[in-house]
């Protein structure tokens, strides 16, 4: 009988282990597929700051803002002490939000939750807040979308899948998060997340990301065989017992691995881990 329930246990293991690699492949399919997506991060080629007053954009080189092809003047943003506009150039052909644009609309930025999205010829744009409004270009026939060399992982590995305990802030923790280009913003972490590994326990801060947790992070790998700054992983948040599972396997890089106008927050130093986390998507070579 003690057979029997030993047989039952490890077949229910493999079992296990094979869903959770099939899993895992799903997962990894999913990413390639939002990196890679005609308006994905791979297709984002500026980062242009929009001044006070009037803003050109347009293939022509007279323009504030000037776009590698397609037409040569599209328009200009009108930036306003409170607001933002557009006005298109006759027979523009750009549409906002799906809709022609064929008179002076307002803009709203990504700091609203609902950015105005314009697209033209091959490009999408829309104006997003970092300290000042900034114009983000994307372009699906960018080199780093057509040229793309695709993700590399370390080996699936079950030892950096661990169970780890949620343990709240009361009241939540501020945490401060600068981004590549130097700024500063201030975040609230509901939380950290502990967990051990070879035996040594660690913790992490997150951040609520809805139903998950976001987890910004670094680690002996990083600048080695994983991307300098750091990278990401999202965690299910805990039952009610305040367990969760932590998969390292899932860990990915930033935009910023990708391209060079993106605007990455880099890991907050209580979440610069002093172990190798060997698993997850290895840096990107160019």
């Amino acid at each position: 009988m003690k057979k029997i329930v030993v047989l039952l246990l490890l077949l229910a293991n493999m079992l296990a282990a094979e869903n959770w690699q099939d899993e895992l492949e799903s997962w990894k399919q999913q990413r390639l597929a939002s990196l890679s997506r005609e308006h994905g991060w791979l297709s984002l080629i500026g980062m242009d700051w929009l001044h006070k007053g009037k803003n050109s954009i347009g293939a022509d080189k007279t323009n504030d803002i000037v776009l590698p092809h397609g037409a040569g003047q599209l328009g200009y943003f009108t930036v306003e002490d409170k607001s933002i506009h557009f006005t298109p150039s006759p027979d523009s052909a750009i549409k906002a939000d799906d809709k022609a644009v064929t008179e002076t609309i307002e803009v709203f930025m990504d700091s609203s939750g609902k950015p105005t999205i314009f697209t033209v010829d091959t490009f999408q744009f829309y104006v997003i807040e970092r300290g000042k409004p900034a114009l983000r270009i994307k372009d699906s026939q960018a080199k780093t979308r057509t040229e793309f060399k695709g993700l590399t992982y370390f080996p699936a590995n079950e030892k950096f899948r661990v169970k780890a305990k949620f343990i709240a802030y009361n009241p939540a923790k501020e945490v401060e998060i600068i981004n590549v280009l130097g700024l500063l913003s201030k975040e609230s972490a509901p939380g950290k997340i502990q967990f051990e590994i070879d035996g040594k326990t660690y913790s992490l801060d997150v951040l609520d990301a809805g139903d998950s947790y976001e987890i910004i992070f670094a680690d002996k790998t990083s600048g080695r065989t994983t991307y300098g700054p750091g990278r990401f992983v999202y965690v299910k948040k805990q039952d009610k017992d305040g367990n969760i599972t932590l998969d390292f396997n899932k860990a990915y890089n930033p935009p910023c691995a990708f391209t060079d106008y993106s605007t990455c927050p880099l890991p907050p130093p209580q979440n610069r881990l002093p172990v190798y986390i060997e698993a997850g998507e290895k840096k990107y070579n160019h």
